[in-house]
This record gives structure tokens, sequence and C-alpha cells, in this order.
């Protein structure tokens, strides 16, 4: 098996790992309630951190440009969240922010050279 297969493979396993936590039955709850509220956002926050050790680990060596938010949206992502999830989790309302900081999150990883984790989290 391939490297990136593995990794794949592994973040996989995270996602299956973070739906079974209440922060996940949190996300289902609100998808089409309201954003977050700041103490929601910091479990999520803490629960993404416990949860997705391996893709923060990956993430922060390939692209270590990314803050931290970036990488929390990363993660949001490989879960297959649509964006107006995603951005309720986040706190904002605008799926325009979803998109650039998609975007931007694409630019710093071509910069980089690891286009490959980009669709790890993003395609695959």
């Amino acid at each position: 098996m391939e490297y990136n297969e593995l990794i794949l493979d592994v973040f996989n396993l995270e996602c299956k790992l973070f739906m079974k936590m209440d922060s996940f039955r949190l996300i289902e709850q609100k998808c089409n309630k309201k954003c977050f509220d700041p103490n929601e956002r910091m479990q999520l926050n803490t629960d993404i951190h416990y949860v997705f050790t391996r893709l923060i680990k990956t993430i922060k060596q390939a692209c270590p440009s990314l803050t931290g938010e970036e990488v929390v949206f990363c993660c949001l992502a490989k879960l297959g969240l649509d964006n107006s999830i995603i951005c309720r989790c986040m706190g904002s309302v605008s799926k325009q922010t979803v998109n650039q900081r998609k975007y931007r999150i694409k630019k710093k990883m071509e910069e980089t050279k690891c286009d490959f984790l980009f669709d790890m989290i993003f395609v695959y």
C-alpha cells in the first residue's frame, strides 16, 4: 500500500471516530439553525484536536503557513460537511467566506507543493 493511501485511510478512520462524538451530534442538531456560539466552537475545536491528531500533524508539517482556524476548517471539510454547515461551525453565516477560505488554503498548499494533501482533504 502506498504511503498516501495509508494516510488517507487514517484520515477516514479519524472521521468515523469524530462522528461518534458529542460535537458531531451538535453539528447535526444545529446544521439548519444557527451558528455555533463561542463555547460550542471552543468545544468543537477541542474535540477536533483530540480526534484528528494525525491529520493536524500532517497538515502542519506539510503546510506550516496554515492558521489554526484553517487547520480546523480542513478537518471539518474532511468530514464531508456541506459548506453551509462548515460556515455555521466556524461562526460565520456567509458561504462566500467558506469559499474564500478554501481558496486561500489551496494557494498555501500549492506554494508548499502539497497539492496531494488538498486533494485528500477536499476531494476524496
